[in-house]
């Protein structure tokens, strides 16, 4: 997939102490995931233990999915849980009014607040497969941590999978490479 950002042009004139992704990586251990077998229920689970602060928030807005062999099959976001649990949802935001009426269809989104809460309860038992994304782009622990920024900036995906031949090692975050650039760069 193209990036529009010459990365390999730009890192000839980087100095050789960079940091590189390994060095900012999340831990496949510490990061939520679980096997494609699971179900949304177990993803809520797992999404909701990693918690942190003094509000208890959840840690992480993502769970990546792995299969039998550990190898990397896809993510399931918080918004991707949240839209499977009532198709409506995802027709919402393209309707631009109801019936003729002049109110967003949004606003009017509180008539089917009851039934979403009723059906809602039905789907913890569906396989996390049946919600998760496909990854398209995934860093190497050896890559320079302004390559995982390039992909990132350029495609909207600020948690990407570090992998090395094949294995799942963790993640990087946006979050972790803007503390080590605005550290490194004393701003």
């Amino acid at each position: 997939t193209y990036i529009p950002f010459n990365f390999m042009l730009w890192s000839k004139y980087m100095a050789s102490d960079n940091p590189v992704v390994r060095d900012l990586i999340i831990p496949l251990k510490d990061f939520p995931h679980l096997n494609e077998t699971q179900t949304l229920h177990d993803a809520v689970e797992t999404l909701l233990s990693y918690k942190c602060g003094e509000y208890e928030r959840i840690r992480y807005a993502e769970i990546l999915i792995l299969n039998d062999q550990n190898k990397l099959c896809g993510r399931a976001r918080v918004q991707d849980i949240l839209l499977s649990l009532d198709p409506r949802l995802k027709e919402a935001s393209k309707v631009k009014g109801f019936e003729g009426k002049s109110s967003g269809f949004l606003d009017l989104v509180i008539l089917w607040e009851d039934s979403f809460f009723v059906e809602c309860r039905k789907w913890s038992h569906i396989p996390i497969k049946n919600l998760m994304s496909p990854i398209k782009y995934t860093v190497k622990g050896d890559d320079p941590v302004l390559k995982a920024l390039a992909i990132m900036t350029n495609t909207q995906n600020f948690v990407l999978p570090v992998v090395d031949e094949g294995r799942i090692l963790g993640v990087i975050r946006l979050k972790e490479i803007f503390a080590a650039i605005t550290a490194r760069c004393k701003i």
